[in-house]
Parts: C-alpha cells; sequence; structure tokens
C-alpha cells in the first residue's frame, strides 16, 4: 500500500488581498465554497484566517472566524484550523488576544508559532512564555497545536520548551515556512535539515512561500512529509497565471502526488494520522 499524503488549504491568509487575486474569498460563504471545492479536490484540513467581510482587511473579529468556521463545517467535515499568529504582526493583537477565537470556538487544531523572528519588516513576537502559555491551553482544550517553525532554531524551541518541561507528550506536527523574509531560505537542503531535525513518529507539512509552493511542497512529499497549498501562501497556479480558486492549487499538488505513486489521505485517515488532541 502506497503512502497516504495529506494536503492542507489555506484559502485566504492575512497578506494577499483581491488585487494580488480577484477571486480571494473574504466572505464566510465564500471561503466555505472554497474550502468545500478544495475538499472535493482532495485537501482534508483548512487553515483558516478571518476577514472583514466588508473591506476584505485582516481582522481578530470572533464572531467573522465563528462564522467561518459554521460555515465550513457545515460545507464539509474537513478537519478545521485556525491561525494564532495571523493578527501579530498585520494587527499587533496581543497574545491574548490571539488565542481567544481558540479558546472560544475549538478547533481542531490551531497553529503555534515556535519562536520570535522578524518577518519581512515587522517584528513577530512568539516568546517562550506564549509558547507555553499557548500549549498549556490547546491541551486544556483538546486543540490541536501545529508548530510553525521558520528555521531550525524553532524546532528546537519546541524540543525544549514544550517537550522537555512536559507540557505537552510528543509527537508533534510541524509546518515548516519557507520563503518568508526573516526565515529561512526555500531550498532543497533546508528542508532536508529542517526534516531531518524532527525525532521519528512526529508528522509535518513544507509551506513554500509565492513561486515556491509547489517546488517546496513536493520536496516535502518526497522527503516523506505533507503539503499545503492556497492564496494564504501563492496565488499562482504558474508563472504568471492565476489560480482561479484554491482548489486549482489542491488539483495541482494532487496530480503530483499520485503521479509520484503516492495516494490522497482522506479526512478520516488524516485524522488517525495527526496527532489530534480530541479525536471524538
Amino acid at each position: 500500500m502506497s503512502r497516504k499524503v495529506i494536503i492542507t488549504v489555506a484559502p485566504t491568509g492575512s497578506i494577499p488581498t483581491r488585487k494580488d487575486n480577484p477571486n480571494l474569498p473574504i466572505t464566510a460563504e465564500e471561503v466555505a465554497q472554497e474550502t468545500k471545492r478544495a475538499y472535493e479536490a482532495g485537501a482534508c484540513v483548512v487553515h483558516l484566517h478571518a476577514r472583514n467581510p466588508d473591506t476584505g482587511e485582516p481582522t481578530s473579529d470572533l464572531e467573522v472566524f465563528r462564522a467561518y468556521l459554521d460555515a465550513v463545517r457545515d460545507a464539509c467535515p474537513i478537519i478545521t484550523q485556525i491561525t494564532t499568529g495571523g493578527g501579530a504582526t498585520t494587527l499587533g493583537l496581543k497574545a491574548e488576544d490571539r488565542l481567544r477565537p481558540v479558546e472560544e470556538l475549538q478547533p481542531d487544531s490551531a497553529s503555534l508559532n515556535a519562536g520570535s523572528m522578524n518577518f519581512g519588516r515587522k517584528l513577530f513576537p512568539n516568546t517562550p512564555d506564549m509558547m507555553e502559555a499557548y500549549a498549556k491551553r490547546m491541551k486544556e482544550l483538546g486543540v490541536m497545536p501545529e508548530f510553525e517553525a521558520y528555521d531550525l532554531s524553532m524546532v528546537q524551541n519546541v524540543d525544549y520548551w514544550i517537550r522537555r518541561a512536559g507540557i505537552l507528550d510528543p509527537p508533534y506536527q510541524f509546518s515548516f515556512v519557507m520563503g518568508v523574509m526573516g526565515g529561512i531560505p526555500p531550498t532543497f537542503k533546508n528542508l532536508l535539515a529542517l526534516k531531518e531535525s524532527l525525532p521519528e513518529g512526529y508528522t509535518w507539512q513544507a509551506i513554500g512561500i509565492g513561486r515556491h509552493q509547489i517546488p517546496m511542497g513536493t520536496m516535502g512529499v518526497l522527503l516523506g512529509g505533507n503539503l499545503r497549498v492556497g492564496f494564504e501562501d501563492n496565488v499562482y497556479l504558474s508563472k504568471g497565471v492565476l489560480a482561479k480558486s484554491n482548489a486549482e492549487l489542491v488539483e495541482k499538488a494532487a496530480r503530483i502526488i499520485r503521479e509520484l505513486g503516492l495516494e490522497l489521505a482522506t479526512t478520516e485517515e488524516a485524522r488517525e494520522t495527526l496527532p489530534l488532541l480530541n479525536t471524538a
């Protein structure tokens, strides 16, 4: 039996606008329909940021997150994940405000950024105290943290502040984000180093920014990991060609996975593979 690969779709993010791609979903209905199409194309996890339905600007509004999650859950049985980092650089949110949607809405999973960094020209603060507090609270809530690592040092952060401290038992789920200015450059050697920094039994995915989305994602699959696609990280289907939908990016990733002789994981299989804390 061939290995099953998990595709995550990130349909909105906090940086792209409709000037970048007019097909960017903004309202809860649009995000739910985009997610459903991506799910039907092979995605089994959705990573959500919230947007003001009137202006399209990033927002931390709890009710917008609630509307997104309700609409997505009504549309399809995909695994839900929301950000705890999206408002840090765009909105300057405090640590407790970044976590509030997770506490109130309890998705299947939430991102947990594994260290502070320069994110472009802005500071992206994720101190050890924040990491510890987020991990403890997510454990209490039964929400799986997905550790976002933008460099090798962040893998060490998780090992030291979370695993050795006994806050959360391994195995963990990691995202290796490559191509952000201030983070690790998107090269195959760097992705191999990130992958080899993880103990056996951990699950992970590759996230390439911009034109690196498909190359880094493909390399991630070849190395035994998974991948994320979607407008949050990249709005182009190919050079100079805007994607018509997030589903087009999922379909492209799915084709590559099948051409490599591998299979797409179903949502049910992903739930068995990922270290979800609430499997009910």
